[in-house]
């Protein structure tokens, strides 16, 4: 089959059957016209979530599907929702993905809208370099030549995941670097203090991302496709497989709080050894002066001028001297045995 793709910027796609791939980069009606053709045909498509021309293909997709204006709308919204809903015979989901800025120490946030069904799954995301559902869907053809759209969509929610988990690694090994300088019982300095604090509106962030898709992955492995044709324990299988999902991310968004406890108690434990510094300086302070006053005390009473014993001779200044010196060598030892100096 000769296949003509249409100038502007041309989404991914792949139409393909038990037996093999069928055709690729079809779009719209041409799409369709071929899964018509071929009764037991599967496809994926990929659109840009941010331009118009992805938001023009899907609302012709979408009235092929009998998917109305607000699921429409759902599929479209940029405001980061995470959903899932059954409408008809078809599967929403809408949820983000995550990539760090490793230097900025920044977690940027991609809205992902998903619509799939038991022949076709449309996937809307803005491509990262860390997040290409195109190449996702290829790497895996082979699951996806069995399990269908389905396969497809646990694919692209696994990968999702795996956004997350990635941060949240990398996170963890910065917790413990800081960790790691508390050991030796110094505070952070400015540097890592600003940095504590930009990990902990990450982690913010991330729990923001995270929490909603507790109760999406929680519905959708509740509510798996009913595979056509296939016997009960097909269905089982899929279920497990999205119940092993769901609890991959559990893992991961669990890791989330508790390193945002983790990294509160390095941020509190700095403060603390903070606080013990400056005691300790105090301290410090307050000893080296109780010392300095003792010369100052003796040398202005013998300055007065009032008569005292041994007034203007060289013996006078000596004692008041060797007075000085004692009171302040004693005060010295005491101190330092009380680790004040």
């Amino acid at each position: 089959m000769t296949t003509v793709v249409r100038s502007g910027p041309a989404p991914l796609s792949r139409v393909w059957t038990p037996r093999g791939v069928i055709a690729e980069d079809l779009q719209g009606e041409d799409l369709g016209d071929v899964l018509e053709m071929h009764s037991d045909a599967f496809a994926w498509w990929v659109l840009p979530k941010g331009q118009g021309y992805g938001e023009r293909e899907l609302r012709g997709a979408a009235e092929s599907m009998g998917l109305d204006s607000l699921v429409v709308k759902d599929l479209l919204a940029q405001d980061g929702r995470a959903k899932f809903e059954e409408v008809g015979p078809a599967r929403i989901i809408t949820t983000n993905t995550v990539a760090l800025d490793r230097e900025r120490v920044e977690l940027r946030t991609h809205p992902m809208s998903v619509v799939v069904t038991e022949r076709i799954l449309i996937c809307l995301v803005d491509p990262t370099p860390d997040f290409r559902p195109n190449d996702l869907f290829t790497a895996h053809a082979d699951v996806l030549t069995t399990g269908g759209t389905d396969a497809a969509l646990r694919e692209l929610m696994i990968a999702v995941v795996n956004t997350y988990e990635n941060v949240v690694q990398w996170m963890e090994e910065s917790s413990d670097e800081l960790a790691a300088q508390l050991f030796a019982l110094e505070p952070l300095g400015r540097p890592e203090q600003l940095r504590a604090f930009r990990l902990r509106t990450v982690l913010n962030q991330l729990r923001r991302v995270t929490d909603p898709m507790r109760t999406v992955l929680t519905d959708a492995a509740a509510n798996p496709p009913v595979p056509a044709g296939k016997k009960a324990g097909g269905g089982t299988q899929v279920r497990r497989r999205w119940t092993m999902i769901k609890e991959h991310h559990t893992r991961v968004a669990n890791g989330v709080d508790a390193l945002r406890e983790s990294l509160q108690s390095v941020v509190q434990t700095s403060l603390s050894l903070s606080d013990a510094q400056g005691n300790d300086t105090m301290k410090r302070l307050s000893g080296w002066a109780a010392i300095i006053a003792v010369p100052t005390l003796i040398s202005g009473f013998v300055g007065m001028n009032v008569a005292f014993p041994l007034e203007g001779s060289r013996a006078g200044f000596w004692v008041a001297l060797a007075i000085m010196v004692v009171v302040a060598a004693v005060l010295f030892v005491v101190f330092r045995v009380k680790r004040w100096v």
